[in-house]
Protein backbone atom coordinates (compact mmCIF):
# COMPACT_ATOMS: atom_id res chain seq x y z
CA UNK A 1 0.00 0.00 0.00
CA UNK A 2 1.72 3.16 -1.10
CA UNK A 3 2.91 5.35 1.99
CA UNK A 4 -0.23 8.09 1.91
CA UNK A 5 -3.05 5.00 2.15
CA UNK A 6 -4.65 3.56 4.85
CA UNK A 7 -8.04 1.54 5.66
CA UNK A 8 -9.66 1.93 8.41
CA UNK A 9 -13.24 1.71 9.95
CA UNK A 10 -14.85 5.56 9.57
CA UNK A 11 -17.96 7.23 11.21
CA UNK A 12 -17.81 10.67 9.25
CA UNK A 13 -20.93 13.18 7.96
CA UNK A 14 -23.79 11.04 9.99
CA UNK A 15 -22.30 7.59 7.52
CA UNK A 16 -20.78 4.75 9.46
CA UNK A 17 -18.30 2.40 6.71
CA UNK A 18 -15.95 -0.76 7.39
CA UNK A 19 -12.93 -0.57 5.88
CA UNK A 20 -12.61 2.83 4.32
CA UNK A 21 -9.88 3.79 2.08
CA UNK A 22 -7.98 7.19 2.97
CA UNK A 23 -5.59 8.92 1.06
CA UNK A 24 -3.56 12.21 2.21
CA UNK A 25 -2.58 14.00 -0.88
CA UNK A 26 -1.18 17.72 -1.34
CA UNK A 27 -3.57 19.51 0.42
CA UNK A 28 -6.73 17.43 1.38
CA UNK A 29 -7.85 14.00 3.23
CA UNK A 30 -10.15 11.94 0.87
CA UNK A 31 -12.08 9.61 2.28
CA UNK A 32 -13.39 6.48 -0.03
CA UNK A 33 -16.14 4.88 1.79
CA UNK A 34 -19.26 1.98 1.26
CA UNK A 35 -22.23 3.31 2.79
CA UNK A 36 -23.04 0.44 5.40
CA UNK A 37 -26.69 0.94 4.61
CA UNK A 38 -26.58 -0.14 0.62
CA UNK A 39 -22.83 0.00 -0.50
CA UNK A 40 -22.90 3.21 -2.29
CA UNK A 41 -19.19 4.16 -2.94
CA UNK A 42 -18.74 8.05 -1.33
CA UNK A 43 -16.37 10.09 -1.72
CA UNK A 44 -15.53 13.26 0.96
CA UNK A 45 -12.69 15.09 1.11
CA UNK A 46 -11.52 17.42 4.13
CA UNK A 47 -9.28 19.90 3.17
CA UNK A 48 -6.01 20.57 5.46
CA UNK A 49 -6.83 24.30 5.74
CA UNK A 50 -10.67 23.24 7.22
CA UNK A 51 -8.41 20.78 9.84
CA UNK A 52 -8.22 22.30 13.51
CA UNK A 53 -7.06 19.58 15.18
CA UNK A 54 -7.00 15.73 16.35
CA UNK A 55 -7.32 12.76 19.69
CA UNK A 56 -5.86 9.68 20.11
CA UNK A 57 -7.76 6.93 21.93
CA UNK A 58 -8.74 3.05 22.29
CA UNK A 59 -11.24 1.68 20.60
CA UNK A 60 -13.86 1.58 23.75
CA UNK A 61 -15.97 -1.49 21.86
CA UNK A 62 -12.43 -3.85 21.84
CA UNK A 63 -10.96 -3.15 25.36
CA UNK A 64 -9.58 -6.56 24.68
CA UNK A 65 -7.46 -5.24 21.80
CA UNK A 66 -5.63 -2.66 22.72
CA UNK A 67 -3.34 -2.41 19.53
CA UNK A 68 -7.18 -0.80 17.63
CA UNK A 69 -6.66 2.94 18.33
CA UNK A 70 -9.36 5.54 17.08
CA UNK A 71 -8.04 8.62 15.68
CA UNK A 72 -11.02 11.82 15.87
CA UNK A 73 -10.03 14.53 13.30
CA UNK A 74 -11.50 17.69 14.22
CA UNK A 75 -12.56 20.32 10.97
CA UNK A 76 -14.83 22.73 10.16
CA UNK A 77 -17.40 21.22 7.38
CA UNK A 78 -19.02 23.52 4.83
CA UNK A 79 -21.82 22.55 3.25
CA UNK A 80 -21.05 23.00 -0.27
CA UNK A 81 -17.10 22.99 -1.86
CA UNK A 82 -16.67 26.79 -1.70
CA UNK A 83 -14.87 27.72 1.24
CA UNK A 84 -15.57 31.32 0.66
CA UNK A 85 -18.94 31.05 2.05
CA UNK A 86 -18.14 31.14 5.73
CA UNK A 87 -22.51 31.15 6.67
CA UNK A 88 -22.37 27.68 6.21
CA UNK A 89 -19.66 26.56 8.01
CA UNK A 90 -19.82 23.78 11.04
CA UNK A 91 -18.02 21.85 13.13
CA UNK A 92 -17.44 18.48 12.50
CA UNK A 93 -15.59 15.20 13.40
CA UNK A 94 -14.03 12.06 11.31
CA UNK A 95 -13.53 9.34 13.45
CA UNK A 96 -11.21 6.37 11.76
CA UNK A 97 -10.37 2.65 13.74
CA UNK A 98 -7.25 1.84 12.87
CA UNK A 99 -6.52 -2.29 13.39
CA UNK A 100 -3.13 -1.64 14.56
CA UNK A 101 -1.46 0.74 16.43
CA UNK A 102 1.47 1.15 13.79
CA UNK A 103 -0.99 2.05 11.22
CA UNK A 104 -2.82 4.87 13.29
CA UNK A 105 0.93 6.18 14.24
CA UNK A 106 1.67 6.63 10.08
CA UNK A 107 -1.71 8.11 9.86
CA UNK A 108 -0.87 10.84 12.24
CA UNK A 109 3.09 11.60 11.08
CA UNK A 110 2.10 11.58 7.68
CA UNK A 111 -0.87 13.89 8.34
CA UNK A 112 1.94 16.37 10.38
CA UNK A 113 4.44 15.84 7.29
CA UNK A 114 2.01 17.19 5.19
CA UNK A 115 0.76 19.61 6.82
CA UNK A 116 -2.60 18.35 7.74
CA UNK A 117 -2.63 19.41 11.25
CA UNK A 118 -1.96 23.00 13.48
CA UNK A 119 1.60 23.45 14.18
CA UNK A 120 2.11 23.86 17.71
CA UNK A 121 2.02 28.05 18.80
CA UNK A 122 1.36 29.88 21.55
CA UNK A 123 -1.51 32.03 21.97
CA UNK A 124 -3.06 34.88 24.24
CA UNK A 125 -6.53 34.84 24.34
CA UNK A 126 -8.10 38.41 24.91
CA UNK A 127 -11.72 38.34 25.78
CA UNK A 128 -14.11 41.62 26.24
CA UNK A 129 -16.59 39.86 28.36
CA UNK A 130 -19.00 43.42 27.12
CA UNK A 131 -18.18 42.68 23.85
CA UNK A 132 -21.27 42.81 21.25
CA UNK A 133 -23.47 43.00 23.94
CA UNK A 134 -22.50 40.49 26.31
CA UNK A 135 -22.12 37.76 23.19
CA UNK A 136 -18.21 37.76 23.32
CA UNK A 137 -17.84 35.26 26.79
CA UNK A 138 -20.76 33.17 25.02
CA UNK A 139 -18.61 32.37 21.76
CA UNK A 140 -15.71 31.73 24.09
CA UNK A 141 -16.87 29.50 26.09
CA UNK A 142 -18.78 27.30 23.27
CA UNK A 143 -16.88 27.95 20.65
CA UNK A 144 -13.72 29.06 20.95
CA UNK A 145 -11.92 27.36 23.55
CA UNK A 146 -13.99 23.93 22.90
CA UNK A 147 -11.55 23.84 19.78
CA UNK A 148 -8.65 25.38 20.69
CA UNK A 149 -8.58 22.12 23.43
CA UNK A 150 -8.47 20.20 20.06
CA UNK A 151 -5.36 22.00 18.43
CA UNK A 152 -2.58 21.65 20.20
CA UNK A 153 -1.82 24.88 21.11
CA UNK A 154 -0.73 26.45 24.09
CA UNK A 155 -3.50 28.93 24.87
CA UNK A 156 -3.61 31.73 27.83
CA UNK A 157 -6.68 33.26 28.36
CA UNK A 158 -7.44 36.58 30.03
CA UNK A 159 -10.56 39.30 30.38
CA UNK A 160 -10.51 42.65 29.66
CA UNK A 161 -11.53 44.63 32.80
CA UNK A 162 -11.63 48.25 31.60
CA UNK A 163 -11.46 50.74 28.78
CA UNK A 164 -8.16 50.36 26.90
CA UNK A 165 -6.96 47.65 28.95
CA UNK A 166 -5.69 45.45 25.97
CA UNK A 167 -3.71 48.92 25.08
CA UNK A 168 -1.84 48.04 28.60
CA UNK A 169 -2.11 44.21 28.10
CA UNK A 170 -0.47 44.85 24.38
CA UNK A 171 2.49 47.46 25.94
CA UNK A 172 3.18 44.62 28.36
CA UNK A 173 2.90 41.54 27.73
CA UNK A 174 6.41 39.36 27.53
CA UNK A 175 6.71 38.47 23.47
CA UNK A 176 8.50 35.18 24.58
CA UNK A 177 6.13 33.73 25.58
CA UNK A 178 4.01 34.30 22.98
CA UNK A 179 3.75 33.83 19.28
CA UNK A 180 -0.15 35.15 18.50
CA UNK A 181 -2.33 37.71 20.17
CA UNK A 182 -6.10 37.05 19.53
CA UNK A 183 -9.36 39.08 20.85
CA UNK A 184 -12.61 37.63 21.24
CA UNK A 185 -14.14 41.10 20.37
CA UNK A 186 -15.31 43.85 18.19
CA UNK A 187 -12.19 45.90 16.37
CA UNK A 188 -12.22 48.12 18.92
CA UNK A 189 -10.26 45.79 20.89
CA UNK A 190 -7.77 45.00 18.00
CA UNK A 191 -7.48 48.63 17.32
CA UNK A 192 -6.32 48.55 21.36
CA UNK A 193 -3.85 45.99 20.40
CA UNK A 194 -2.43 47.48 17.71
CA UNK A 195 -1.56 50.63 19.61
CA UNK A 196 -0.55 48.65 22.55
CA UNK A 197 2.29 47.18 20.56
CA UNK A 198 3.67 49.80 18.64
CA UNK A 199 4.14 51.95 21.88
CA UNK A 200 6.15 49.57 23.48
CA UNK A 201 9.92 50.78 23.36
CA UNK A 202 10.64 47.32 21.21
CA UNK A 203 7.84 47.84 18.53
CA UNK A 204 10.08 46.56 15.80
CA UNK A 205 9.98 43.04 17.30
CA UNK A 206 6.06 43.25 19.01
CA UNK A 207 4.84 44.62 15.27
CA UNK A 208 5.98 40.68 14.47
CA UNK A 209 3.70 39.37 16.49
CA UNK A 210 0.68 38.18 14.96
CA UNK A 211 -2.78 39.22 15.44
CA UNK A 212 -6.21 37.92 14.74
CA UNK A 213 -9.82 38.57 16.06
CA UNK A 214 -12.91 36.19 16.05
CA UNK A 215 -15.67 38.65 15.88
CA UNK A 216 -17.69 38.96 19.11
CA UNK A 217 -18.99 42.93 18.80
CA UNK A 218 -21.03 44.84 17.02
CA UNK A 219 -19.09 46.48 14.28
CA UNK A 220 -16.85 43.51 13.02
CA UNK A 221 -15.47 44.91 9.67
CA UNK A 222 -12.20 43.28 10.22
CA UNK A 223 -13.62 39.92 9.85
CA UNK A 224 -16.19 40.71 7.48
CA UNK A 225 -13.17 41.82 5.41
CA UNK A 226 -11.33 38.83 5.80
CA UNK A 227 -14.29 36.20 5.28
CA UNK A 228 -14.38 34.94 9.26
CA UNK A 229 -17.53 36.72 10.37
CA UNK A 230 -18.43 33.28 11.19
CA UNK A 231 -16.93 31.91 14.94
CA UNK A 232 -15.92 28.60 13.21
CA UNK A 233 -14.13 29.99 10.25
CA UNK A 234 -12.31 32.51 13.12
CA UNK A 235 -11.41 30.24 15.68
CA UNK A 236 -10.15 27.79 12.52
CA UNK A 237 -8.28 31.16 11.33
CA UNK A 238 -6.50 31.51 14.53
CA UNK A 239 -5.88 27.78 15.19
CA UNK A 240 -3.93 27.21 11.67
CA UNK A 241 -2.22 30.52 11.67
CA UNK A 242 -1.88 31.62 8.31
CA UNK A 243 -0.82 35.03 8.73
CA UNK A 244 -0.88 37.86 5.70
CA UNK A 245 0.87 41.10 6.03
CA UNK A 246 -1.14 44.14 7.01
CA UNK A 247 -0.76 48.02 6.10
CA UNK A 248 -0.96 50.08 9.33
CA UNK A 249 -2.19 54.00 9.41
CA UNK A 250 -0.42 56.27 11.67
CA UNK A 251 -2.08 59.32 12.80
CA UNK A 252 0.01 62.23 14.09
CA UNK A 253 -1.00 65.55 16.04
CA UNK A 254 0.77 68.59 17.73
CA UNK A 255 2.32 67.74 20.93
CA UNK A 256 -0.30 64.48 21.25
CA UNK A 257 0.62 60.69 21.23
CA UNK A 258 0.61 58.96 17.97
CA UNK A 259 -2.73 56.87 16.82
CA UNK A 260 -2.50 53.71 14.55
CA UNK A 261 -5.14 52.53 12.82
CA UNK A 262 -5.61 48.89 10.67
CA UNK A 263 -9.38 49.71 9.88
CA UNK A 264 -10.67 53.10 8.88
CA UNK A 265 -10.57 57.24 9.54
CA UNK A 266 -13.70 59.13 9.03
CA UNK A 267 -14.88 62.93 9.51
CA UNK A 268 -18.31 64.05 8.61
CA UNK A 269 -21.54 62.38 8.65
CA UNK A 270 -20.28 58.91 8.70
CA UNK A 271 -17.59 59.43 11.54
CA UNK A 272 -20.01 60.73 13.62
CA UNK A 273 -22.74 58.69 12.98
CA UNK A 274 -20.30 55.50 14.05
CA UNK A 275 -18.91 57.98 17.34
CA UNK A 276 -22.50 58.55 18.10
CA UNK A 277 -23.51 55.27 17.61
CA UNK A 278 -22.11 54.22 20.52
CA UNK A 279 -25.09 54.94 23.00
CA UNK A 280 -27.36 52.17 20.93
CA UNK A 281 -24.76 49.25 21.96
CA UNK A 282 -27.71 47.67 22.98
CA UNK A 283 -28.74 47.13 19.30
CA UNK A 284 -26.33 45.00 18.25
CA UNK A 285 -25.02 46.17 14.25
CA UNK A 286 -28.84 48.08 14.22
CA UNK A 287 -26.71 50.78 15.99
CA UNK A 288 -24.77 51.77 12.98
CA UNK A 289 -28.40 52.30 11.11
CA UNK A 290 -30.08 54.23 13.88
CA UNK A 291 -27.04 56.58 14.44
CA UNK A 292 -26.90 56.92 11.00
CA UNK A 293 -30.36 57.63 10.09
CA UNK A 294 -30.54 60.45 12.67
CA UNK A 295 -26.89 61.90 11.26
CA UNK A 296 -28.95 61.83 7.78
CA UNK A 297 -31.63 63.87 8.52
CA UNK A 298 -29.59 66.40 9.87
CA UNK A 299 -26.74 66.89 7.26
CA UNK A 300 -23.85 69.52 8.37
CA UNK A 301 -20.72 70.87 6.62
CA UNK A 302 -17.34 70.53 7.89
CA UNK A 303 -14.90 72.97 6.71
CA UNK A 304 -11.40 72.73 6.05
CA UNK A 305 -8.55 72.18 3.45
CA UNK A 306 -7.28 68.19 2.74
CA UNK A 307 -3.57 67.81 0.91
CA UNK A 308 -2.50 64.67 0.13
CA UNK A 309 0.81 62.54 -1.43
CA UNK A 310 1.04 60.81 -4.14
CA UNK A 311 0.56 56.96 -3.48
CA UNK A 312 4.01 54.85 -2.42
CA UNK A 313 5.78 58.29 -3.31
CA UNK A 314 9.14 57.61 -3.25
CA UNK A 315 11.44 60.79 -1.87
CA UNK A 316 14.47 61.46 -3.94
CA UNK A 317 17.56 61.85 -2.54
CA UNK A 318 19.38 64.55 -1.78
CA UNK A 319 16.32 66.39 -0.94
CA UNK A 320 16.03 70.00 -2.53
CA UNK A 321 13.89 71.15 -0.28
CA UNK A 322 14.60 71.10 3.32
CA UNK A 323 10.85 71.56 4.36
CA UNK A 324 10.28 68.28 2.98
CA UNK A 325 12.14 65.72 4.98
CA UNK A 326 12.97 66.28 8.90
CA UNK A 327 16.30 64.32 10.28
CA UNK A 328 15.36 60.52 11.66
CA UNK A 329 16.63 59.49 14.77
CA UNK A 330 19.20 56.54 14.44
CA UNK A 331 17.22 54.76 17.21
CA UNK A 332 13.80 55.04 16.58
CA UNK A 333 11.26 54.53 19.22
CA UNK A 334 8.42 54.11 17.01
CA UNK A 335 7.33 53.48 12.87
CA UNK A 336 9.28 56.07 10.98
CA UNK A 337 7.31 59.47 9.97
CA UNK A 338 8.61 61.22 6.89
CA UNK A 339 6.28 64.27 7.23
CA UNK A 340 6.12 64.84 11.11
CA UNK A 341 7.10 68.66 11.03
CA UNK A 342 4.29 68.68 8.92
CA UNK A 343 2.16 69.70 11.38
CA UNK A 344 3.72 72.93 12.07
CA UNK A 345 0.63 75.90 11.73
CA UNK A 346 3.11 77.99 10.87
CA UNK A 347 3.31 76.21 7.44
CA UNK A 348 0.35 77.44 5.13
CA UNK A 349 1.19 76.08 1.80
CA UNK A 350 2.67 72.33 1.92
CA UNK A 351 5.74 71.44 -0.74
CA UNK A 352 5.69 69.73 -4.01
CA UNK A 353 4.80 66.46 -3.95
CA UNK A 354 1.78 67.25 -2.06
CA UNK A 355 -1.20 68.65 -3.58
CA UNK A 356 -4.60 70.78 -2.14
CA UNK A 357 -7.68 68.36 -3.23
CA UNK A 358 -9.58 71.37 -5.16
CA UNK A 359 -12.89 72.42 -5.47
CA UNK A 360 -14.32 71.49 -2.06
CA UNK A 361 -15.43 74.60 -0.30
CA UNK A 362 -16.08 72.05 2.89
CA UNK A 363 -16.76 68.33 3.13
CA UNK A 364 -19.80 66.40 4.14
CA UNK A 365 -18.11 63.07 4.55
CA UNK A 366 -14.35 61.86 4.42
CA UNK A 367 -13.63 58.47 4.82
CA UNK A 368 -10.05 56.09 4.31
CA UNK A 369 -10.28 52.92 4.06
CA UNK A 370 -7.97 49.76 4.66
CA UNK A 371 -10.25 46.95 4.23
CA UNK A 372 -13.27 46.41 2.12
CA UNK A 373 -16.13 46.54 4.71
CA UNK A 374 -16.73 49.29 7.23
CA UNK A 375 -18.81 46.88 9.39
CA UNK A 376 -20.30 43.45 9.54
CA UNK A 377 -23.46 44.96 7.40
CA UNK A 378 -21.78 47.59 5.49
CA UNK A 379 -19.47 46.33 1.82
CA UNK A 380 -18.06 49.53 1.23
CA UNK A 381 -15.78 48.64 -1.90
CA UNK A 382 -14.03 45.73 -3.66
CA UNK A 383 -10.77 47.98 -4.63
CA UNK A 384 -9.72 48.27 -1.46
CA UNK A 385 -6.95 45.80 -0.08
CA UNK A 386 -5.31 45.82 3.25
CA UNK A 387 -1.98 45.32 2.24
CA UNK A 388 -0.87 46.79 -1.31
CA UNK A 389 0.24 50.17 0.72
CA UNK A 390 -1.98 52.24 -0.94
CA UNK A 391 -4.16 54.60 0.77
CA UNK A 392 -7.89 54.97 -0.70
CA UNK A 393 -9.61 58.33 0.39
CA UNK A 394 -13.40 59.08 -0.39
CA UNK A 395 -14.79 61.86 0.15
CA UNK A 396 -18.04 64.49 -0.79
CA UNK A 397 -19.56 67.83 -0.08
CA UNK A 398 -22.96 66.57 -0.88
CA UNK A 399 -25.75 68.15 1.36
CA UNK A 400 -29.04 66.96 -0.81
CA UNK A 401 -30.75 64.24 1.56
CA UNK A 402 -32.29 62.00 -1.53
CA UNK A 403 -28.96 61.99 -2.75
CA UNK A 404 -26.97 60.24 0.10
CA UNK A 405 -30.30 58.59 1.26
CA UNK A 406 -30.43 56.93 -1.97
CA UNK A 407 -26.48 54.51 -1.77
CA UNK A 408 -26.84 54.58 1.65
CA UNK A 409 -29.98 52.67 2.06
CA UNK A 410 -29.53 50.60 -1.81
CA UNK A 411 -26.26 50.22 -1.61
CA UNK A 412 -24.99 49.45 1.98
CA UNK A 413 -23.92 45.65 1.54
CA UNK A 414 -23.02 45.52 -2.87
CA UNK A 415 -20.02 47.66 -2.48
CA UNK A 416 -21.47 49.77 -5.26
CA UNK A 417 -22.51 52.99 -2.79
CA UNK A 418 -19.86 55.00 -4.87
CA UNK A 419 -20.93 54.41 -7.97
CA UNK A 420 -23.68 56.43 -7.83
CA UNK A 421 -21.43 59.81 -8.17
CA UNK A 422 -22.05 60.34 -4.26
CA UNK A 423 -18.73 60.47 -3.37
CA UNK A 424 -15.48 61.03 -4.89
CA UNK A 425 -11.93 58.77 -5.12
CA UNK A 426 -8.30 59.38 -4.58
CA UNK A 427 -5.48 56.69 -4.27
CA UNK A 428 -2.90 58.60 -2.12
CA UNK A 429 0.26 57.91 0.44
CA UNK A 430 -0.26 60.36 2.92
CA UNK A 431 -2.76 62.93 4.17
CA UNK A 432 -2.72 65.94 5.66
CA UNK A 433 -5.75 67.41 7.42
CA UNK A 434 -6.56 71.14 8.38
CA UNK A 435 -10.02 71.51 9.65
CA UNK A 436 -11.44 75.28 9.22
CA UNK A 437 -12.73 75.30 13.21
CA UNK A 438 -10.46 72.83 15.60
CA UNK A 439 -12.35 71.11 18.44
CA UNK A 440 -11.68 70.23 21.94
CA UNK A 441 -9.87 67.00 23.40
CA UNK A 442 -12.87 65.44 25.39
CA UNK A 443 -15.07 68.06 24.26
CA UNK A 444 -19.18 66.63 24.70
CA UNK A 445 -20.78 68.33 22.09
CA UNK A 446 -19.22 69.20 18.55
CA UNK A 447 -21.61 70.81 16.59
CA UNK A 448 -23.08 73.80 18.52
CA UNK A 449 -23.20 77.45 17.20
CA UNK A 450 -19.89 78.90 17.55
CA UNK A 451 -18.41 82.02 17.84
CA UNK A 452 -17.62 83.44 14.26
CA UNK A 453 -14.10 84.53 15.03
CA UNK A 454 -13.44 81.27 16.46
CA UNK A 455 -13.47 80.07 12.47
CA UNK A 456 -10.12 80.07 10.87
CA UNK A 457 -11.14 78.76 7.45
CA UNK A 458 -11.76 81.85 4.71
CA UNK A 459 -14.45 78.82 2.93
CA UNK A 460 -16.10 78.14 5.81
CA UNK A 461 -17.07 82.51 6.56
CA UNK A 462 -17.97 82.40 2.83
CA UNK A 463 -20.64 79.48 3.11
CA UNK A 464 -21.35 80.83 6.74
CA UNK A 465 -20.44 77.86 8.26
CA UNK A 466 -19.86 78.61 11.77
CA UNK A 467 -20.50 75.62 13.91
CA UNK A 468 -18.11 73.04 15.05
CA UNK A 469 -15.90 71.00 13.35
CA UNK A 470 -17.48 67.20 14.39
CA UNK A 471 -15.41 64.12 14.68
CA UNK A 472 -11.96 62.56 13.86
CA UNK A 473 -12.92 58.67 13.64
CA UNK A 474 -10.02 56.40 14.31
CA UNK A 475 -11.36 52.54 13.69
CA UNK A 476 -14.49 53.95 15.46
CA UNK A 477 -12.70 55.67 18.82
CA UNK A 478 -12.58 59.29 19.18
CA UNK A 479 -9.62 61.77 17.42
CA UNK A 480 -9.51 65.34 18.48
CA UNK A 481 -10.27 67.27 15.60
CA UNK A 482 -7.03 69.31 14.77
CA UNK A 483 -4.23 69.18 11.75
CA UNK A 484 -3.60 66.27 11.31
CA UNK A 485 -1.02 63.82 9.61
CA UNK A 486 -1.94 60.23 8.46
CA UNK A 487 0.60 57.80 7.09
CA UNK A 488 0.89 54.65 5.92
CA UNK A 489 3.41 51.66 7.26
CA UNK A 490 3.24 49.40 4.30
CA UNK A 491 3.00 45.36 5.55
CA UNK A 492 4.05 46.48 9.02
CA UNK A 493 1.92 43.72 10.93
CA UNK A 494 0.82 40.46 10.27
CA UNK A 495 -2.55 39.56 10.86
CA UNK A 496 -4.56 35.88 11.18
CA UNK A 497 -5.98 34.97 7.39
CA UNK A 498 -7.45 31.79 6.51
CA UNK A 499 -5.59 29.27 4.51
CA UNK A 500 -7.56 29.93 1.39
CA UNK A 501 -8.53 33.87 0.96
CA UNK A 502 -4.95 33.77 -1.24
CA UNK A 503 -2.14 32.41 -1.12
CA UNK A 504 1.00 33.45 -0.40
CA UNK A 505 2.79 33.05 -3.39
CA UNK A 506 -0.04 34.52 -5.74
CA UNK A 507 0.96 37.82 -7.77
CA UNK A 508 -0.61 40.86 -6.32
CA UNK A 509 -3.28 40.76 -9.22
CA UNK A 510 -4.23 37.29 -8.51
CA UNK A 511 -4.18 37.70 -4.96
CA UNK A 512 -6.90 40.72 -5.52
CA UNK A 513 -9.42 39.51 -7.74
CA UNK A 514 -9.38 35.93 -5.00
CA UNK A 515 -9.78 38.55 -2.28
CA UNK A 516 -12.67 39.87 -3.82
CA UNK A 517 -14.59 36.64 -4.41
CA UNK A 518 -14.13 35.67 -1.10
CA UNK A 519 -15.47 39.45 0.18
CA UNK A 520 -18.54 38.91 -2.78
CA UNK A 521 -19.27 35.06 -1.61
CA UNK A 522 -19.25 35.95 2.05
CA UNK A 523 -22.05 38.79 1.37
CA UNK A 524 -23.89 37.15 -1.18
CA UNK A 525 -26.67 35.72 1.12
CA UNK A 526 -26.87 39.37 2.68
CA UNK A 527 -27.68 40.94 -1.02
CA UNK A 528 -29.79 38.59 -1.81
CA UNK A 529 -31.95 39.95 1.12
CA UNK A 530 -31.18 43.66 0.41
CA UNK A 531 -31.70 43.68 -3.40
CA UNK A 532 -35.68 43.85 -3.38
CA UNK A 533 -37.32 47.72 -2.34
CA UNK A 534 -39.53 45.60 -0.09
CA UNK A 535 -36.32 44.86 2.32
CA UNK A 536 -35.12 48.02 2.04
CA UNK A 537 -38.66 49.26 2.98
CA UNK A 538 -38.46 47.02 6.17
CA UNK A 539 -34.93 47.67 6.93
CA UNK A 540 -35.93 51.74 7.29
CA UNK A 541 -38.91 50.65 9.19
CA UNK A 542 -36.96 48.93 11.91
CA UNK A 543 -34.44 51.89 11.56
CA UNK A 544 -37.41 54.47 12.08
CA UNK A 545 -38.82 51.91 14.82
CA UNK A 546 -35.53 51.69 17.00
CA UNK A 547 -35.34 55.63 16.96
CA UNK A 548 -38.89 55.91 17.94
CA UNK A 549 -38.27 54.02 20.98
CA UNK A 550 -34.86 55.30 22.13
CA UNK A 551 -36.37 58.44 21.84
CA UNK A 552 -39.59 58.32 23.71
CA UNK A 553 -37.32 56.39 26.47
CA UNK A 554 -35.65 59.31 26.83
CA UNK A 555 -38.46 61.87 26.79
CA UNK A 556 -38.58 63.07 23.12
CA UNK A 557 -40.56 61.96 19.93
CA UNK A 558 -40.10 61.48 16.15
CA UNK A 559 -41.68 64.77 15.68
CA UNK A 560 -39.26 66.34 18.12
CA UNK A 561 -36.35 64.68 15.97
CA UNK A 562 -37.20 65.83 12.64
CA UNK A 563 -38.33 69.55 13.89
CA UNK A 564 -34.81 69.40 15.36
CA UNK A 565 -33.19 67.74 11.87
CA UNK A 566 -33.74 70.45 9.83
CA UNK A 567 -32.30 73.27 11.58
CA UNK A 568 -28.80 74.01 11.22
Amino acid sequence: MSPNKFQANASFAGQRATDANLSLGARELTIHASKESDNNITITQVPYSCIYGYEVSNDKEAEQDRNKLVVDVHYVAFSGPDLKNPSAAKRATAQFMFERTEDADRFIQTARDLGAFPKPRRILLLVNPNGGVGKAKRISDTVVKPMLQHSGLTVKEQYTEYGRHAVDIAAKVDLDEIDSLVVVSGDGVLHEVINGLLSRPNWDRARKTSIGIVPAGSGNAIAASLGTINSFVATLTVIRGETSKLDIFSLSQLNKPRIYSMLSFGWGMMADADIESDKYRWLGPLRFDVAGFIRLVRLRRYPGKVYILPPKYEQQTPSTNEQLTPPQSPNAREPESRFKHLLDSKIKELPTPWSLIPNMPYYSMLLLLNCPNMGETIFFSNTVRFNDGIMRLWYSCETRFMKIFMPFVFDQQNGKMVERGLMQDLECGGILIVPGVEGKPDEPSTHKIIDPDSVTSQSAKAQNIYQKPGLFDVDGEVMPTARTLIEIHPSLMNILVPEWLYHKDDDNTTAREHEAATIQSAMSQKQSHSSTFSGVIVAAAVTVAAAAVFLSSNGHSLVDLFRSAFQL
